[in-house]
């Protein structure tokens, strides 16, 4: 079961600051091909269906959620269209707040429901040809043409890759909520060698291991985090080359050793080796090596479920 208002117990903590948010968003065509968007009453634009990411729910919830909520009508999500993080997108509220977001973008299905807008946040709806919008913010823009380019793939490289501004956003959130769950994005990667190998690092807070991985830092796109965290542990400097998913809900809570309780929602990617050299670095990681598919470790559930995700080598992307 999720628990509501993640956003205002947060902003009750931290106030106006800049922190990342996760959202979903849906992209909801009709038999003309045209696409649903909402205008806000906020900002006054328009834009898609979609919302914020509470504590113990799916991205795919998400969205089928924020939809019901904002038009009344029920959805299915049929494809991650892609994942949205470039430090480009990032959103000042009219009251202040200042988000850096990580959007996840499904294309949806309507089952269900009759359109009508909420009447709060939500003034209007119309629909609209993907190449005759109304004046809409990049990132929605960016979801919509990725959408109507067709393609299989999900994008994951829409705007700058920008660079960290800060290397310690996940302490900074802990002065304000202590070891309360936060919602951490980030991402994961599975890197293979040429016999097939992955590579895996063991933790040095409880000895477990898992794929190399780690917490989006306010001004970088996740796939900018991927590499980023797999240099500093393990030595090797990795492309990604494929989204294979994006994960939360119930299956990928955690807490730490130290106490801190996360609701992790993880993008994991396909990557491949252009640089480096294998080593662990020492810090938060002890160990560092490939290993065959036939002698793994003991896993957590997660990292499993991210190595079977890869290895069934599907273009689209999933989600759990």
């Amino acid at each position: 079961m999720h628990q509501p208002d993640y956003v205002r117990w947060l902003r009750s903590r931290v106030g106006h600051a800049k922190v990342i948010l996760v959202y979903a968003s849906a992209i909801i065509p009709d038999e003309q091909g045209r696409i649903l968007l909402q205008r806000r009453s906020d900002f006054s634009w328009w834009g898609l269906p979609g919302g914020a990411l509470e504590r113990g729910e799916m991205l795919g919830q998400c969205v089928v959620r924020e939809v019901a909520e904002e038009t009344g009508l029920e959805v299915s999500p049929e494809r991650v269209v892609g994942v949205y993080s470039s430090p480009d997108f990032d959103v000042s509220y009219p009251n202040g707040d200042q988000v850096h977001q990580l959007t996840v973008c499904f294309s949806c299905r309507v089952i269900g429901g009759v359109p009508q807008p909420d009447g709060g946040e939500v003034l209007e709806l119309a629909s609209f040809q993907p190449r005759e919008l109304p004046d809409v913010p990049s990132w929605y823009r960016a979801m919509i043409e990725d959408y109507d380019a067709g393609g299989q793939e999900a994008s994951f490289r829409c705007g700058s890759p920008g660079a960290p501004t800060s290397s310690a956003h996940t302490l900074w959130l802990r002065q304000f909520v202590g070891t309360e769950p936060l919602i951490l994005p980030g991402g994961a990667a599975c890197v293979r060698d040429e016999a097939g190998r992955v590579l895996l690092v063991r933790r040095a807070d409880d000895g477990s291991w898992g794929l190399p991985a780690g917490c989006m830092e306010l001004g970088e796109r996740v796939d900018r985090t991927v590499t980023r965290e797999t240099e500093e542990e393990t030595g090797l400097q990795v492309e990604p080359e494929r989204l294979v998913g994006v994960y939360s809900g119930p299956q990928f809570f955690h807490t730490y050793p130290n106490g801190d309780q996360v609701c992790l929602a993880t993008t994991c990617f396909d990557c491949k080796v252009v640089g480096g050299k294998l080593r662990a670095d020492g810090v938060e990681n002890v160990e560092a090596r490939f290993f065959s598919l036939s002698e793994l470790p003991s896993l957590r559930t997660r990292h499993q479920i991210y190595i079977a995700d890869t290895l069934r080598g599907l273009p689209a992307a999933l989600w759990r």
